[in-house]
């Protein structure tokens, strides 16, 4: 098909911004080669003698450049084998014998000075055999004679722009030609306004932008794919990504894979490798959750394995988790072959290979470390990459972190992480972080990078709270006769009540249950599904989670259900698979038992998901999979559980990947439904804990709320646009509606632009709520607008219709998608606070505290306040009573701060919230009263228990206060020191030890003060 003019303009302006950089231009029909030829071998011939002084002298060099051809021109065994191959020998790697035997490593190509070599941009370059059509490429880019780069150019106003020319070089160019491309080390597409680079044969959503963090997050259009040109095009770049970062996983157990970097892990890797060579000790690496830290680890520790001035160094990929690169292990293998990589399975194992000054990979876990003894490699040619570096690194010399530096005292450590934390336990900016880097972090790649690269999409987070009602009276009368009729006493009454009257309760309600379930696969079968997606559900424990997945289920099999399966026609049957910690243990609860799954059940669950048409598409967890399992088809997270900071990132960043189905669909957006109310805390989960960054937001998660505040004010914009037309009736979707309209943004200038560029805002925003019950209202007249803008279409000129063709397409099936109508959660703003008698009577001591003189209107029968409330007024108390900025006010507001977080995070039941409130008040009237007396910093874990313990002390306590809170901490500080599965089984582990410590102490592990102490623990000592 004959090019338009715009796609030739690109293609000259691609070799005008390519000559500066050193390539020279030759047309492609004036090339020193035949149309069925791949290799310009008289460039290669040249290269070959120039680059080989030495020892050319030896060879037949015809004899070379036809082995090279024949080489280059084998792909028996896949493309991406062949691929793996002729780039090994473009590196030097493949040795040529000369006339006396003698083997030589031969110099194809000088990295050393990338514009020695020859190089040639060709455009318009024709591929042809007998038998096959002719195909021709837009641009190619020769080194010494082989064509390392191939581009495809798509017009600007072509329908689908670059992802068509993805699918021509993907599904035509290679699949016909496949030898073409076993010297490439990248292909290009581009329609003039965006520009992506990929390996050949990987699927859309692969293939990214190439940038750089330093320039401008907002060039537009041509300027952008000009700087992408000028960074990706440079003669240096290619080579460096020929010599350096084309991977290869091809060992086996799987397809076959070709790894390219996303320029921010190839400038990480850079400088990861750049600051060992020069000595330096540690650096942080902070990029986007969700954006291949994973990967960039590798690209990290090939480029310094493959350096000979780190002198066969040990480079240890480290992670809390045992399957950190066991999806990437192959590249490793592929390269080095099994001597080289190590996973060690014990502490024993891991010990020996550092003793024994094994060179290559380690792969391993942190708790391995554990009892590793001090001094046992000295080396400093050690090289830790650690993933997640938030997670189990402390500072602390008796934590496992401490214990793995103790061990190698000269390594050097590089922290990769998408969640920095500053809190009392943990500083990774100090522990990796360089004080000579900016902000203390070597390379950094923002969210809004992530979001413009569209390495990640946005997250929506829509809530969904459930409330629920309850009779107080009845239910302390049902109560109160239970215990009289089984002779209960007070303490047997007030442990009951403990055990059943917390919020767990209401969580294991099955009235709930069934609420939240019917929600979540009604939301699911309505949007996710018929998109292809799957779907990940986060409940309270691990016995909810069976509990959910049995209803889940139990509704899959229903009749509503069964009719969405039949209309969308994919499955005959869906299901939800529950994936729970399951220890082995002779401890663990005989009902969770048959829930365990093998290492190979849990790999064969994972892949059932990861595939598009397997029926599993639901896991529902508790802790496991919600971080290190990446799901790119993973659409929607269900979350109904209380989750503290950094786990929350990780968690909600789940559905964040970016994804194509198998039919087409582009994934633009994630979305975590929000049962519990996590709005706030999500918005403290996402903050950049940089100074500079301080109080900003990560700007990926956006507040479906926000985006229907959106959609109606734009709505109401068209509608006073439209004021003027007669007789409007927006309920009204028919021909006289349509015509009114379109006779008068006819009649009024400029009226026709303002109505496209709203309608084209509202149909962005509809794609993403459309299954929101508050825009229900606003369907008819949003299928109107839809039908007013299409008249228009047709009017517009062809180049102004190609430009609004791929808008079109996602706005029908949205309208389809509309008449879908979803079972809604009632919802609240807040939960309530759920008081029985004692409740009150404490309220109104706590109210009597922070406000002494309580207005007139202050009624029995007035609602008691929230818990936002309550603790604004405490905070308000201690600002006007304690002198700012005092050790006491700082000990007190801390007090508050992490009373918050309890209501927030770990979900304690009313009665224990007011109490707590109740204690921290009478501390503030008694700052005021007594304000020489001192107070308990954070400062350390034991004054902080001593303190905790001392405020909820039981009567007849026989030792002091500092003793059981030493003698905890040395408890706690054991236990996480030894190896666990997974940080649910590490969390029960610490909870347990705690709890042995109280009952040696004749206390109660139940009630006050465990639950604090416990609470404390889980949000301090690095239990995730």
């Amino acid at each position: 098909m004959a090019k338009g003019i715009r796609e030739r303009e690109f293609q000259n302006l691609m070799i005008q911004w390519s000559l500066p950089m050193g390539w020279g231009f030759t047309a492609g029909r004036s090339l020193p080669r035949e149309a069925t030829q791949t290799v310009v071998a008289g460039q290669l011939r040249d290269a070959i003698v120039r680059f080989n002084p030495g020892v050319i002298g030896g060879f037949d060099v015809d004899a070379v450049v036809e082995e090279i051809i024949a080489t280059v021109n084998a792909v028996e065994g896949g493309l991406v084998r062949a691929n793996e191959q002729v780039l090994r020998l473009l590196r030097g790697h493949k040795e040529f014998r000369d006339a006396d035997g003698v083997w030589h490593a031969l110099k194809v190509i000088d990295f050393e000075h990338p514009t020695v070599n020859t190089l040639v941009v060709s455009d318009e370059v024709t591929i042809t055999v007998p038998g096959k059509t002719s195909r021709r490429f837009d641009l190619v880019y020769w080194v010494n004679g082989l064509p390392l780069v191939v581009v495809e150019v798509k017009s600007p106003t072509a329908k689908s722009g670059w992802a068509k020319a993805v699918r021509e070089i993907n599904d035509v160019y290679a699949t016909e030609y496949p030898w073409f491309f076993t010297p490439n080390v990248f292909a290009v597409a581009s329609d003039g306004l965006k520009l992506r680079f990929g390996a050949v044969g990987a699927p859309l959503n692969l293939w990214q932008p190439f940038r750089s963090t330093a320039d401008d997050e907002n060039l537009p259009g041509q300027a952008d794919v000009q700087r992408s040109v000028e960074l990706l095009l440079n003669p240096a770049t290619v080579l460096d990504m020929l010599a350096n970062f084309a991977l290869f996983d091809t060992a086996g157990g799987g397809v076959d894979k070709k790894y390219l970097p996303r320029y921010p892990q190839r400038e990480a890797a850079h400088l990861i490798h750049q600051r060992v060579l020069a000595g330096g000790q540690k650096g942080l690496i902070w990029h986007h959750q969700g954006s291949g830290k994973t990967l960039l680890m590798v690209f990290a520790a090939s480029l310094l394995l493959a350096d000979t001035r780190t002198d066969s160094p040990t480079i240890i990929l480290l992670s809390d988790r045992t399957d950190l690169v066991r999806q990437t292990s192959g590249v490793f293998t592929s390269a080095m072959g099994d001597a080289y990589f190590h996973q060690p399975k014990t502490s024993h194992e891991l010990r020996s290979l550092l003793a024994d000054d094994v060179r290559g990979v380690i792969s391993t876990t942190v708790h391995k470390f554990a009892e590793a003894g001090r001094n046992l490699s000295k080396r400093d040619n050690i090289i830790v990459l650690v993933d997640e570096a938030h997670r189990t690194q402390s500072a602390k010399s008796k934590s496992l972190a401490g214990q793995m530096r103790a061990a190698i005292p000269q390594a050097k450590f590089f922290g990769m992480t998408g969640t920095p934390l500053r809190n009392l336990a943990t500083d990774t900016f100090a522990l990796f972080g360089d004080e000579a880097d900016p902000g203390r972090v070597l390379h950094r790649y923002s969210v809004s990078r992530s979001l413009r690269d569209e390495a990640t999409v946005p997250v929506m987070l829509d809530p969904h709270p459930v409330s629920f009602e309850m009779n107080d009276q009845e239910l302390q009368a049902e109560f109160d006769q239970f215990a009289d009729d089984f002779d209960l006493d007070d303490p047997d009454r007030e442990a009951l009540s403990r055990k059943f009257g917390r919020l767990t309760s209401v969580f294991a309600n099955p009235d709930r249950i069934h609420t939240v379930c019917q929600d979540i696969v009604d939301h699911y079968l309505t949007g996710a599904y018929r998109n292809g997606l799957k779907a990940q559900v986060v409940a309270y424990n691990r016995e909810l989670a069976v509990a959910y997945t049995d209803k889940i289920n139990e509704l899959l099999a229903g009749f509503e259900a069964s009719q969405v399966l039949a209309e969308v026609g994919k499955h005959d049957r869906i299901t939800a698979e529950v994936n729970i910690s399951v220890s082995d243990s002779k401890d663990e609860d005989p009902a969770m038992r048959p829930y365990r799954l093998s290492e190979a059940e849990e790999e064969g669950q994972k892949r059932r998901f990861l595939t598009p048409d397997d029926p599993l598409c639901f896991l529902v967890v508790t802790a496991k999979l919600m971080t290190g399992f990446d799901a790119p088809n993973e659409g929607v997270l269900y979350l109904d559980k209380p989750l503290k900071a950094h786990t929350l990132f990780q968690t909600i960043t789940r559905p964040n990947r970016t994804w194509v189905s198998p039919t087409g669909f582009v994934k633009t957006s994630g979305v975590v439904v929000d049962y519990i109310g996590l709005a706030e805390e999500v918005q403290r989960a996402v903050v950049d804990p940089t100074p500079e960054g301080a109080g900003k937001g990560g700007g990926f998660v956006t507040d479906v709320s926000e985006l229907v505040a959106e959609f109606r004010t734009t709505f109401a914009r068209i509608e006073d646009l439209l004021a003027d037309v007669d007789d409007l009736d927006l309920t009204v979707h028919g021909y006289e509606s349509v015509r009114a309209i379109n006779v008068f943004l006819d009649a009024n200038p400029g009226a026709a632009e303002v109505f496209s560029r709203d309608y084209r805002l509202l149909a962005r925003l509809y794609s993403l709520i459309n299954t929101d019950k508050r825009i229900a209202k606003y369907r008819d007249g949003f299928g109107l607008f839809g039908s007013v803008y299409t008249t228009l279409f047709k009017k517009s000129s062809d180049e102004e219709r190609k430009e609004r063709l791929a808008e079109l397409g996602p706005m029908v099936l949205e309208i389809i998608n509309a008449h879908v109508h979803s079972f809604a959660v009632v919802a609240s703003q807040e939960e309530p606070l759920v008081l029985d008698a004692q409740g009150i009577a404490i309220l109104k001591e706590l109210m009597a505290l922070v406000r002494p003189k309580p207005g007139k209107d202050d009624g029995e029968d007035k609602p008691p306040p929230s818990a936002a409330e309550i603790l604004d007024r405490i905070k308000a108390a201690l600002d006007k009573g304690v002198e700012p900025g005092s050790a006491k006010y700082t000990a007190l507001a801390d007090r508050i701060r992490l009373l918050r977080d309890r209501i927030i995070q770990t979900a304690q039941d009313a009665l224990d919230f007011l109490s707590e409130a109740l204690r921290i008040a009478h501390a503030i009237v008694n700052a005021g009263k007594h304000p020489e007396e001192a107070v308990v910093l954070d400062d350390d874990h034991v004054g902080v228990l001593s303190r905790i313990i001392h405020d909820h002390a039981p009567a007849g306590l026989t030792i002091t206060e500092r003793n059981l809170a030493e003698e905890i901490d040395q408890v706690v500080t054991r236990t996480l020191a030894q190896s666990w599965d997974n940080a649910d089984a590490r969390n029960r582990g610490v909870r347990r030890a705690t709890a042995a410590v109280f009952r040696r102490y004749m206390l109660k592990p139940l009630g006050e003060p465990y639950d604090s102490t416990v609470a404390y623990i889980e949000a301090h000592y690095l239990v995730d």
